[in-house]
């Protein structure tokens, strides 16, 4: 219970309670065009890749016509993805329940890649088809992998409790999206309560917009929530788990009047309704307290 209070307190930078990412499959060439979008709106996301793919270029017939099936190229990675971030998804795009210990390769090998191309260490993984096991996990942390997404839906905004099975709002497709978007994004605090901090997490593949020809799914859904840029942090999934799990390291005193930072990063949380940043190495009294 103690702990659950203490997560209700969290507010994401600068104090805002709702954080928006998204999580896109496979680096069809299709992300060109998905990137571009989130660009123009101010919308962040990772982006799982398969390194064994890379430059493939084909076209696959679906329902009797041909689609396009190419691949980004390892060249492109770090401008493409740059305002974004990218994580690995199995260099080879297979089930890491039913390769044994090439799972580890598949990881290891995707990361290795990856981190060739970009500046930052990739810490981030999306489940190819949504198949996992306990053991997948436990490989994903031995390769230093510190946070997964599933295909589970929740409908909510709630952060994990797991960040190696973290389950998204939705899917783009879900019929329910701009219902919660809107409930997301026009949803307001109740002063009476701790409000809970809220994540609005969507997930897919772009080449889902170009064989279905519907960008209009994902342009309005991003022109919309974009109108709320100075209540919502736009964040990546890696920025979102590093700032919570430093969030999740704050020390509090016996009383909850005091906390220490012992983090390298500033985090805020809200306390007797007062919005308190905390500088890494500090020690705050909080509001109520004083």
């Amino acid at each position: 219970m103690a702990f659950q209070f203490k997560i209700n307190k969290l507010r994401f930078p600068e104090g805002k309670r709702k954080a928006l990412t998204l999580s896109y499959d496979d680096g069809i060439v299709d992300d060109r065009r998905l990137v571009d979008l989130m660009n123009q709106y101010g919308v962040k996301g990772t982006f799982n890749l398969n390194t064994a793919l890379f430059g493939r270029n084909c076209t696959i017939k679906i329902d009797g016509r041909d689609v396009e099936d190419s691949v980004v190229t390892a060249e492109e990675v770090p401008q493409l993805y740059e305002k974004h971030e990218v994580a690995t998804h199995a260099a080879r795009h297979i089930s890491l329940t039913e390769c044994g210990s090439a799972a580890v390769y598949e990881i290891l090998e995707d990361r290795k890649v990856l981190e060739e191309l970009v500046p930052y260490l990739v810490q981030g993984h999306a489940y190819p088809f949504g198949i996992y096991d306990k053991s997948v996990i436990t490989m994903l942390k031995a390769a230093g992998i510190r946070y997964a997404r599933t295909v589970v839906s929740t409908g909510t905004f709630e952060l994990p409790d797991d960040f190696l099975e973290w389950h998204p709002t939705c899917h783009h497709a879900d019929s329910r999206l701009m219902a919660l978007a809107k409930e997301f994004c026009e949803g307001k605090e109740n002063p009476k309560i701790i409000n809970r901090p809220q994540l609005f997490y969507l997930w897919g593949h772009s080449f889902e917009f170009a064989r279905q020809d519907n960008w209009e799914i994902i342009e309005n859904f991003l022109s919309y929530v974009s109108g709320f840029q100075e209540e919502i942090w736009m964040a990546t999934n890696g920025e979102i788990v590093s700032y919570v799990e430093a969030y999740r390291s704050l020390i509090f005193s016996a009383d909850g009047s005091k906390v220490y930072n012992p983090s390298c990063r500033t985090v805020w949380l809200e306390a007797a309704g007062e919005i308190c940043p905390i500088a890494p190495g500090e020690t705050v009294t909080l509001a109520g307290y004083r």
